[in-house]
């Protein structure tokens, strides 16, 4: 009995990590494309900063700018509202597209040059358009 409360817990959870995330661009179906998806819970919210997970799978095998091959990565993506920017201040780097397997190497970004979010070579380039969606007021929010 235990084994299949545990069982149907992965499962359950399994599928909400599914559903959680938002697909901008692409087929997850697909690796031949350059698929972009948002989780659209904030990890977190403070004034005009807010903090969201962004997992990118690309078409063919790149190189980030620290020269670490991948072929998709999952990040903590900083938006600041004000500034309308967003940068990584965290990636997982995967071999395979659609974050299979361990990552083959993580960075963190808190300190130093920051790593703004961009998707170069992704047309068209959904960057505003998600800057635009997290940080747009949320339904039900009170302002102070």
């Amino acid at each position: 009995m235990i084994s299949y409360i545990i069982l149907a817990a992965a499962v359950s959870s399994s599928a909400a990590d599914t559903r959680s995330w938002l697909t901008i661009t692409g087929d997850v179906g697909n690796s031949s494309v350059n698929t972009i998806q948002v989780n659209p819970a904030p990890v977190e919210a403070r004034g005009q900063f807010k903090t969201l997970q962004v997992r990118v799978s690309r078409s063919v095998q790149r190189t980030s700018w620290d020269g670490v091959p991948y072929r998709s990565y999952e990040s903590t993506v900083v938006f600041d509202c004000s500034q309308r920017t967003a940068r990584y201040e965290r990636i997982d780097y995967y071999a395979q597209p659609f974050w299979a397997g361990k990552p083959s190497r993580s960075a963190n970004y808190i300190k130093g040059e920051p790593r703004l979010m961009q998707f170069r070579d992704v047309e068209p380039n959904p960057n505003v358009r998600i800057i635009a969606a997290a940080c747009a007021p949320s339904i039900g929010a009170v302002n102070p």
